[in-house]
């Protein structure tokens, strides 16, 4: 029972403004994930090419990604070791 109070209808087809906040969420969290995809694509093919020229070039983009690879090992090793020493009270 009621009481004479009668709620305001609900539309529910909802606003375009509601559809492009949603949107705008949903490309939010996946343009990362593309723009990972997206370099990806495009290293195998800058590899791919440089191999073709010559497979001496192929060198530079894979030595680029171990040079990567290695900076982010090592530094999250330093960050390890910062840790462990913070913990042992060192």
């Amino acid at each position: 029972m009621s009481y004479g109070y009668e709620p305001p209808k609900q539309d529910s087809s909802g606003s375009w403004t509601e559809i492009f906040v949603i949107t705008r969420v949903i490309f939010g969290l996946l343009a990362p994930f593309m723009g990972a995809i997206l370099g990806v694509i495009v290293f195998i093919v800058v590899t791919v090419l440089l191999v073709g020229v010559h497979p001496l070039l192929g060198l530079i983009p894979v030595g680029s990604l171990t040079a990567a690879a290695a900076w982010l090992l090592r530094r999250e090793r330093q960050k390890a070791d910062a840790d462990a020493a913070r913990i042992r009270g060192d």
